[in-house]
């Protein structure tokens, strides 16, 4: 008998549910979804990206995920995943740039490449300079849609980094999710506007002390 899912670090034994997660859940995105422009090849090309950088966010340990609690014989799926960076830190290491470079360049040509990486600079820039945890991916297994899974992981990490006094940053690439982000507590700090026409809203979200 399952109980109801439980929030937890992310693991790296994790790494292909997330990637699986993630896939499905930005395939249309309006931002994500021109990022990969070939709809035939998105679901291979866009994986492999999102397992680069998922693999990279576990470096640190503040990713999470939502799962069912199980015994040992068996298999648990995710439920929902949240990609986190502490303060301070960078979305690919340095010694990981010429590897993601090479990738983008295989997975898309040139000038998708090139695309991808001025959106990319775009929201490097936006970032706002005062320290925070950076959400960059909140995503919901394509089975568990409409559960509340994701909105129960965000807060659950919201509820740490309150704790321990640390605010957090989001941008929400789908209007469709701003309002749960602001019932949150995320206030709109600013708007990046892409050269495919879709615009951005970034979040900010003061650490909120517990009652």
């Amino acid at each position: 008998m399952r109980d109801e899912p439980t929030a937890r670090r992310a693991l790296r034994s994790d790494i292909d549910e997330m990637t699986r997660i993630v896939t499905s859940a930005f395939f249309d995105d309006p931002v994500w979804g021109p990022s990969f422009p070939d709809p035939s090849t998105r679901p291979e090309v866009a994986s492999a990206y999102w397992r680069f950088m998922i693999t990279e966010a576990l470096r640190f340990s503040e990713s999470r995920v939502l799962d069912e609690k199980r015994d040992d014989t068996e298999a648990s799926p995710l439920r929902a995943v949240s990609v986190w960076y502490p303060p301070g830190a960078e979305e690919i290491s340095p010694e990981a740039h010429p590897a993601y470079d090479a990738l983008i360049h295989e997975l898309l040509g040139t000038e998708a490449a090139a695309a991808l990486n001025r959106a990319g600079a775009q929201f490097v820039a936006a970032r706002p300079s005062e320290p925070h945890a950076y959400l960059t991916l909140l995503a919901v297994a394509p089975e568990a849609q409409g559960g509340g899974y994701g909105m129960a992981l965000l807060r659950s990490a919201l509820a740490e980094y309150d704790a321990a006094g640390i605010p957090t940053y989001l941008e929400s690439s789908n209007p469709a999710n701003d309002a749960r982000y602001e019932r949150l507590g995320y206030g709109p700090r600013h708007i990046v506007r892409l050269a495919t026409g879709a615009s951005v809203q970034t979040y900010w979200r003061d650490a909120t002390p517990p009652a």
